[in-house]
């Protein structure tokens, strides 16, 4: 088999490592494996604590290469911008990311286009969602998230599961926005506010009048 490029081989069909009945299974290409072997190798560094032992090394990298097919992640700039996200993961995290949470850190983030985060998003909801239609918001996929999530989960539901909701509407919006898929929505207007126009007394006793007649019901003051 002449050796492929990571992204020749990514982007073909099937998955690496997962060949059809009969089909001759793809391998990875040596470019392949020098690719993620240096991603074990700087990944050890930043997360020591978890990483896969040496014996089992060769099985974990086939099976982060078929999820990073899987995850559509197809070229070296994708897997440096992983690298680059691993290194600026907030906190103290020492373990070992899934093969799954890497391919997160290889897609485009919420702040890369714009958009809020999610816990500053949720903020966002969680004050305004009472006054959706008044209140100016951060942007329209924050005022999607907060509407999927509904009012009623809002002002009834624990804030863990509140934000839990959100947070899964919110990444699948920011998936579809990052995608390039345009949301043709226009926010809420306000309502006007409501008034109350009392009714003559003459015009009052006029429609009982003719409401009577339109039923043919008779009052008590009603002459047989």
């Amino acid at each position: 088999m002449s050796a492929k490029s990571l992204q020749a081989l990514l982007g073909s069909s099937p998955i690496v490592g997962v060949g059809s009945s009969g089909s001759r299974r793809l391998e990875p290409s040596e470019m392949d494996i020098a690719i993620v072997d240096s991603v074990f190798e700087k990944l050890k560094i930043l997360f020591p604590v978890g990483a896969p032992k040496s014996e089992v090394e060769g099985t974990h990298k086939a099976e982060w290469l078929k999820t990073l097919a899987a995850q559509k992640i197809r070229d070296r700039d994708q897997v440096q911008y992983g690298l680059n996200r691993a290194r600026s993961e907030v906190g103290e995290r020492k373990y070992w990311p899934s093969p799954r949470q890497f391919c997160i850190w290889c897609l485009p983030c919420a702040n890369d286009a714009g958009l809020p985060e999610t816990e500053q998003a949720f903020r966002e909801a969680l004050k305004h969602y009472r006054t959706a239609a008044s209140h100016s918001w951060t942007h329209e996929v924050v005022w999607l998230a907060m509407r999927e999530t509904g009012n009623w989960m809002f002002s009834r539901g624990k804030k863990k599961d509140v934000f839990e909701v959100f947070t899964r509407n919110y990444d699948v919006l920011v998936r579809r926005f990052l995608a390039g898929e345009k949301f043709d929505i226009e926010l809420p207007k306000a309502l006007p506010p409501k008034v109350n126009i009392p009714t003559k007394p003459d015009d009052a006793k006029q429609n009982i009048a003719l409401i009577r007649k339109r039923l043919d019901l008779r009052g008590s003051n009603d002459c047989n």
